[in-house]
């Protein structure tokens, strides 16, 4: 049972980890249209 939990917390932190990596990516894109946007 022990070694089940732990399985799933790490499967669940490589999870949530994914998930922020891709908002902060989508967040720099953004960024980045809103700078190209500024320029013109």
């Amino acid at each position: 049972m022990e070694n089940k939990t732990s399985k799933y917390f790490k499967y669940a932190i490589g999870e949530i980890l994914l998930v922020v990596i891709g908002i902060l990516i989508a967040l720099q894109i953004n960024n980045l249209n809103e700078a190209k946007k500024q320029e013109y």
